[in-house]
């Protein structure tokens, strides 16, 4: 009885994390929306689009310049993803650690400069440090534009392609999305069941 109270109370916390889709490159050098408001534990949705572009993370002040890993934190970087068709896009997750601001650019810089160009992103922008402001740092040129290799990545996340159906719902690759996070929930709330039923014997 003491291990379904258990199990119940842990469910609002496994089925609160939310998916937040973005575009990347979609509707030209652009991440639609520019900015979200995400909770810790919520998976942010990358959508690339042709032709290849980043999700790398910057600071407020250097809009495009990429962060360095420190000893608390791995800066976040997709690497490049070298997107051939509008049709297929390719999907890559990021998970939300901290609902502190985090900020990123594409660091594509060819032909043109994309983060240069305006293509930027906000998670959780405070209301002194907007997206606009952002943006607007970034096409002023404010910093240096560094990359990564094409296909290397700074950070974990999940990158899968997908197929859009003609409605324009689009679906991911096995072993993705949702279907991960899902897997992986389960495994937590059994691992804390598990315990939760050891202190109760």
């Amino acid at each position: 009885m003491q291990l379904s109270f258990a199990l119940a109370a842990l469910l609002p916390l496994v089925a609160s994390a939310a998916n937040i889709a973005v575009s990347v490159g979609k509707s030209g050098l652009t991440f639609d929306p520019t900015s979200v408001k995400a909770a810790e534990g919520d998976v942010v949705v990358f959508s690339f689009y042709p032709k290849n572009h980043t999700v790398t993370q910057s600071s407020f002040d250097k809009p495009c310049e990429a962060l360095s890993d420190t000893a608390d934190a791995e800066a976040v970087d997709s690497g490049f993803i070298a997107v051939e068709s509008a049709d297929t896009p390719t999907v890559w997750n990021w998970t939300v650690t901290s609902t502190d601001p985090a900020w990123f650019f594409c660091a594509q810089t060819a032909p043109a400069n994309h983060c240069m160009g305006g293509m930027v992103f906000a998670v959780n922008p405070p209301a002194d440090k907007t997206i606009a402001a952002f943006t607007d740092k970034a096409k002023g040129g404010s910093g240096t534009t560094t990359t990564t290799p094409a296909g290397s990545s700074t950070t974990s996340g999940t990158k899968t392609s997908t197929s859009t159906t003609p409605s324009g719902s689009s679906t991911a690759a096995a072993g993705n999305g949702a279907s991960s996070l899902a897997g992986a929930a389960g495994a937590a709330i059994l691992a804390v069941a598990g315990a939760v039923a050891g202190l109760a014997l």
